[in-house]
């Protein structure tokens, strides 16, 4: 009698009617098996074959796992392996590209956004006084050169940072670059 009970269909599992059925399953999955090497493997017990004839599908992922698959691009969304195979390949590739951001951060490729903008308005602070001081020392040399009247220099200079503006509201406006932001939580310690 316990015997009878092992050699029962558990009921209400997912089964395949037939071993040829659960042969045609791991073929439609992309497993490299033929109908005579899993009828071999049954006989030989490593796939366990109900009274019935038929096969848990519980089976026949377990076996699966030890088989080859053929070549290819396996979509069978049904297949778990197939789908924990495809989310650990994603999970690797992730952790690639994040070893790889992590090395070019560290590398200097990459800086915070709040480092950016320091650095952007210090380095127009300094392109402003450069040029503010370069025309207040350049002035009259420049109107000697075309001739013109040095009493005239404030109109001159007037005129140049007046333009000089205009330039540095044009430098401001970030309008076609392309910027990739870090958060960062952690504090840098520039060395400089």
């Amino acid at each position: 009698m316990e015997n009878d009970q092992q050699n029962k269909k558990p009921e209400n599992l997912p089964s395949f009617p037939h071993r040829r059925a659960a042969v045609k399953s791991l073929q439609d999955a992309g497993y490299k098996i033929s109908d005579a090497q899993f009828y071999r493997h049954c006989e030989k017990g490593m796939v366990r074959i109900n009274p019935d004839g038929s096969v848990l599908e519980s089976e026949i992922r377990a076996y699966a796992v030890n088989l080859k698959r053929i070549a290819g691009d396996i979509k069978d969304l049904n297949d778990l392996q197939s789908q924990k195979t495809q989310a650990e390949v994603e999970k690797i590739r992730l952790q690639a590209a994040k070893l790889k951001f992590d090395q070019e951060k560290e590398e200097g490729k990459y800086i915070l956004r709040a480092d950016l903008y320091s650095e952007l308005a210090s380095r127009a602070a300094v392109f402003d006084t450069g040029f503010r001081h370069t025309f207040n020392v350049c002035v009259r040399e420049w109107i000697a050169l075309v001739g013109g009247k040095p009493e005239k220099s404030a109109d001159l200079l007037q005129a140049l940072n007046q333009a000089l503006d205009e330039q540095l509201n044009s430098y401001a406006t970030i309008k076609t670059y392309h910027i990739l932001f870090v958060e960062d939580d952690i504090e840098n310690k520039a060395t400089d």
